[in-house]
């Protein structure tokens, strides 16, 4: 009996340890996933697609007891829409702002678009001279602030041994110009126009060099720039140049015109710096093809001649022209053309199989070609009713009929001459002129 308490007592401890065990794991598992639901929660309560640049200072360096100017830039980089958006410059020492220039606030900013603002700073007279960092902030629907730290330079002439000239040689896109949805590159050549030579300042050597501390392209209004900007570009010796590439994107719908982007090159100082428009080329038109004679029949089949004009602003290239028509075939499939600078023609020759049935229909004519590396299309009708030509009679013309009826008649003569000459020994001629002559006979005279 003592035996089997002994086993029992036993048992139930064993069932009581497991028990704490069972419950430790779970209160353990119960936290473990309060702690995910926390760390899900505050992820996707965090502002996430928001960068922020700034993308031009003036004066630079900012200088000591002045007003400088900041343009920032807020870009959506994710993918969906960005609602209510504060961005706000949080300015310490040495810098200061007033409180209504110091915040803005945005209520959409969707998908790959980039809104700017201008905030004008103060520079504390004693401030010294040199880096110094400065925070610019935002947040979304009141969320936390995500800080961006960014470092504007206070003082005299940064690099002052680095004076050469720059000057923009040079500005060239692909495509030469734009179509609604187009991708493309613009290429700015910078050039340092300065002649190699040497200074001396106290004990300072100055040289003709041009250093690029920065380079940014941007566009206010409808275009897109989808390049960031380039920094520390490095020095550029006297007469030598530099090709800065930056992306761009049309958006669909866009309406046709000239649009301003704008550069800023930072070189050695604010007093070697470079602010420029650059202008871009929005056409939407492209390919027309225009009937050039009437449709004309060649036996049984049509013959279609149609000038491709290029209407576009900008050189395309890889231009075919494939005619289209349910049931009916081209010859050539497709008329290949290639590259067509502004305003040039050529014309495309098709001949259509009628197949037993007479052609009365329009037929579809695309033109697909490149402008830059975008691939358009564009298509426009043409009638190949060969009826309407005129002179075309059952597909023979007239002068056919007059050609084959003065061959019979020659071939008629020629026999008639070697049969008579044959059978009566008399030529045709002089067959004819006795017969003449038996039919209307001379009059005697008395």
């Amino acid at each position: 009996m003592v035996q089997q308490y002994e086993q029992a007592l036993s048992r139930s401890k064993t069932i009581e340890k497991t028990s704490k065990s069972t419950m430790t794991v779970f209160k353990i598992s119960i936290l473990a996933l309060i702690a995910v639901l926390i760390l899900l929660h505050g992820a996707s309560a965090a502002p996430n697609g928001i960068k922020v640049t700034v993308i031009d200072q003036d004066p630079y360096p900012a200088q000591p007891g002045q007003q400088f100017r900041l343009w920032v830039q807020a870009e959506n980089v994710g993918s969906g829409t960005i609602n209510n958006i504060t961005l706000q410059v949080n300015a310490s020492y040495p810098f200061s702002i007033s409180s209504g220039n110091a915040t803005k606030t945005y209520s959409d900013l969707y998908s790959g678009s980039k809104v700017y603002n201008e905030f004008f700073l103060y520079v504390d007279q004693n401030a010294t001279n040199g880096p110094q960092n400065l925070s610019i902030r935002y947040q979304v629907d009141g969320g936390n602030w995500i800080v961006t730290n960014f470092t504007v330079y206070i003082g005299g002439i940064i690099n002052m041994d680095n004076q050469g000239t720059l000057i923009i040689e040079n500005v060239t896109s692909n495509p030469e110009a734009f179509m609604p949805g187009d991708e493309g590159i613009i290429w700015v050549t910078l050039k340092n126009n300065a002649t190699p030579q040497q200074s001396a300042t106290g004990n300072k050597t100055n040289i003709s060099n041009a250093r690029i501390q920065s380079a940014d392209l941007y566009s206010p209004e409808e275009l897109v720039v989808t390049s960031t900007a380039l920094y520390d570009l490095g020095i550029i010796a006297p007469g030598d140049t530099i090709r800065l590439p930056f992306r761009v994107t049309i958006p669909e719908g866009t309406p046709d015109g000239t649009y301003l982007l704008t550069l800023n090159v930072t070189g050695s100082s604010y007093e070697y710096n470079i602010k420029r428009n650059i202008e871009v080329t929005v056409d939407s038109t492209g390919i027309k093809a225009i009937p050039s004679k009437e449709p004309k029949m060649n036996g049984t089949d049509v013959v279609v001649e149609i000038d491709i004009v290029n209407y576009h602003q900008g050189t395309i290239r890889g231009v075919v022209v494939i005619p289209e028509l349910e049931g009916v075939d081209f010859y050539p499939a497709e008329y290949f053309i290639g590259e067509m600078k502004p305003d040039d023609l050529y014309t495309a020759k098709f001949t259509v199989k009628q197949n037993g049935s007479k052609i009365n229909e329009t037929a579809a004519i695309t033109s697909v070609y490149y402008n830059g590396n975008n691939l358009h299309e564009d298509e426009t009708n043409v009638k190949i009713n060969a009826s309407a030509a005129s002179g075309l009679t059952g597909g023979v013309s007239w002068t056919t009929y007059l050609i084959i009826a003065v061959a019979i008649i020659i071939v008629a003569a020629v026999g008639a001459h070697l049969y008579l000459k044959k059978k009566k020994e008399i030529g045709l001629v002089d067959y004819l002129k006795q017969k003449k002559e038996e039919k209307f006979p001379k009059k005697k005279s008395e």
